[in-house]
């Protein structure tokens, strides 16, 4: 598992909920020195502290661990209309010819390496 990854996520969670460090380790009963070590992956975290962030920031344990679970599908389809939601059209064309084009490249390499 990237607990660097993961610790990035929660990071980027906790500070669209403004929430400080502080207030998260009060939430968990875990100290800020903790939480900031998750944050910055330097720390495993057990399957109870995975548990009390995810309630603690209000937020499903695939949103967490999105990279990671099959079904994220769900989340990964949010994030991608979140980011297209702000865009003009013309900047839409230019993303759907983009991935489009990336597509098909992961395709073609991944059918090669088989």
């Amino acid at each position: 598992m990237d607990y660097s990854g993961l610790g990035k996520r929660i990071r980027t969670i906790r500070i669209s909920r403004k929430m400080t460090q502080q207030m998260l380790g009060e939430e968990t009963d875990y100290s800020v020195q903790h939480i900031s070590h998750v944050e910055t992956g330097k720390t495993k975290l057990s399957v109870e502290c995975l548990f009390d962030i995810a309630n603690a920031l209000n937020v499903s344990l695939d949103e967490l661990v999105c990279g990671y679970v099959n079904s994220a599908s769900v989340v990964l389809d949010s994030e991608l209309k979140a980011i297209l939601d702000d865009c003009n059209p013309q900047e839409k064309e230019i993303i759907l010819d983009t991935v489009k084009t990336l597509k098909k490249s992961l395709r073609k390499h991944s059918s090669q390496s088989q």
